[in-house]
Parts: C-alpha cells; sequence; structure tokens
C-alpha cells in the first residue's frame, strides 16, 4: 500500500446499479398459502381490506366509503416496498379478481412485517 493510498476514505457503500424493484412475495393465484387469509377475504372481504387499512394506521372505515379502496391499498404497498408492477395492473387485477388480490397483499405485508419488523 503506498502512502497515497491512506488518505481515501470511503463515505458511501456502492449502490446496485438499475432500479431494484423486487416481485411479490407470493403469486395472485397461491391464495392456499394462507387458508385463513383466503377463507376471511372470501366471505368478509369488506372486513379484511379495512384490517389491511387498519395496520397501515389509515382509516379502517375508508374501504366501505371509497370505492376501489383496495386498489389504492395496493398501489401505496407496491410503491412502499418496492414492488415491481404499475398502477393500470394493479386497476385490472382489482377489476376482476380484488379478493385474490387483497390475499396477496395481505401475505406480502406479512412478509413485510417478519423482515422490517413493520409496515412504516
Amino acid at each position: 500500500m503506498s502512502t497515497g493510498d491512506r488518505g481515501n476514505v470511503i463515505l458511501e457503500q456502492p449502490r446496485a446499479s438499475g432500479n431494484s424493484y423486487r416481485a411479490w412475495n407470493d403469486g395472485l393465484w397461491d391464495c392456499g398459502n394462507n387458508y385463513t387469509n383466503c377463507f376471511l377475504t372470501a366471505f368478509c372481504y369488506t372486513c379484511m381490506t379495512c384490517h389491511l387499512y387498519g395496520k397501515y394506521g389509515e382509516g379502517c372505515l375508508t374501504p366501505c366509503i371509497v370505492p376501489m379502496s383496495a386498489m389504492v391499498l395496493t398501489v401505496q404497498h407496491r410503491n412502499r416496498n418496492g414492488i415491481r408492477g404499475n398502477i393500470l395492473e394493479d386497476c385490472l387485477t382489482h377489476a376482476f379478481c380484488s379478493p385474490c388480490a387483497i390475499c396477496r397483499l395481505y401475505r406480502d405485508m406479512q412478509f413485510v412485517e417478519e423482515i422490517k419488523g413493520s409496515l412504516n
């Protein structure tokens, strides 16, 4: 090591180039990975959506008032956690199979809580 090398101090860690988005923790059709969640969503969709809003600290009655509020929560979760996708995909997913999307959202929220310790 030469004397000129001693003065170099690394101030920041190198960052990965490009976007580092991840995929959802599991697929849209993987509702069988959590049967309780699947059952609750199938038979009490609004209650499950209200529960998920509450987990994020949002008004838990929002799904009772705002149309497509489940899609809004999905977009928020996807953006906060760097999940690949876009609003059009979220809109179509909720338009054609919102219960499956809510099940996937719940499972991914659990995954994030396990990794980070909380959703916030």
